[in-house]
């Protein structure tokens, strides 16, 4: 069944692994591809043909199907380079699904995406589809196909152009967020909130130099809804490896395979978040119930 959404993909220095997301991509055939390569770092030895070779093999393996591309001469970094990128793509697209270079998706992927991208098209409270499930575990027994989460999950996702429209990149209001949306109106612990915050803070300053906390924020401070399947639609493969960004630890549950959605999709009966569920995804995606414990004492100590 081809794919009737655009799909946008991100990509760096990697080409074996973009090759790999491409043969998927490829294979759903969708109605329009774009493809993001950010410029190589003149300071890293070799990056330069890396680069040229990711973009080679986008132009060679999308032959035939319709191609726009934003290659960079200059290195934009994650926080400008993605979140540009995207603007870009929701500047021409209605709605589309995104998928970086070492985010390999199931080929049911795209008719999920696909599914629910119309059926959520005019909800404005539905703002993030992620097709990625590392707590997937604890959904085992579901007769639901995806459940409501206020945590959006990137490897794999997919959104509108009138949900991206919200994204402050800056963080600018970050000093009325929590004022106006108490934390403890949408779940977990006070030192996950404490986390958050921090993680906030750090986004805002500049010393977290990423940009899906600021998607993170954005929808929180627009009340939003995030998608998360019942089971795990990606295949992360940049887990541990030296060259990834933001995913170096050796992180098992990130390892998880991925599986075969079933159709017709089982739709939930209503919005509501589960709060056990919404646990486990924070302390999956973000901090273990552990870990969480050290980072508090750190950060009361003074050394976090």
């Amino acid at each position: 069944m081809a794919c009737n959404v655009p799909v946008l993909l991100l990509s760096f220095n990697r080409p074996e692994k973009t090759a790999q997301v491409l043969e998927q991509i490829k294979l759903a055939a969708p109605p329009r591809i774009y493809a993001h390569c950010d410029g190589p770092r003149a300071h890293v030895a070799g990056e330069t043909e890396r680069v040229a070779e990711v973009r080679r093999i986008i132009v060679a393996k999308t032959a035939g199907l319709h191609l726009k591309t934003l290659f960079r001469e200059n290195n934009f970094g994650l926080k400008s380079g993605v979140s540009s990128a995207i603007d870009w793509f929701f500047s021409q697209e209605e709605y589309g699904i995104i998928l970086e270079d070492d985010c390999v998706p199931d080929p049911t992927l795209f008719r999920f995406c696909e599914e629910l991208l119309l059926r959520y098209k005019d909800d404005p409270e539905v703002m993030h589809i992620g097709c990625s499930n590392i707590s997937e575990p604890y959904l085992n027994g579901r007769k639901e196909s995806y459940v409501f989460s206020r945590l959006p999950f990137i490897w794999g996702w997919a959104s509108w152009s009138r949900a991206w429209i919200k994204m402050d990149i800056e963080v600018q209001e970050l000093d009325k967020f929590e004022p106006r949306l108490p934390f403890g109106r949408f779940w977990i612990s006070a030192p996950a909130q404490r986390y958050l915050r921090a993680k906030f803070q750090d986004t805002k300053t500049g010393k977290n130099k990423t940009w899906d906390y600021q998607w993170f924020y954005s929808i929180l401070n627009n009340n939003g809804l995030c998608i998360v399947p019942s089971i795990n639609l990606v295949q992360n493969t940049g887990i541990g490896e030296a060259e990834a960004t933001n995913t170096r630890k050796d992180n098992e549950l990130a390892r998880r395979a991925s599986q075969s959605m079933r159709f017709p999709l089982v739709h939930p009966v209503a919005k509501d978040i589960d709060l056990k569920l919404e646990q486990r995804f924070f302390y999956d995606s973000q901090k273990s119930r552990f870990r969480l414990w050290i980072w508090s004492i750190l950060k009361a100590a003074g050394l976090r």
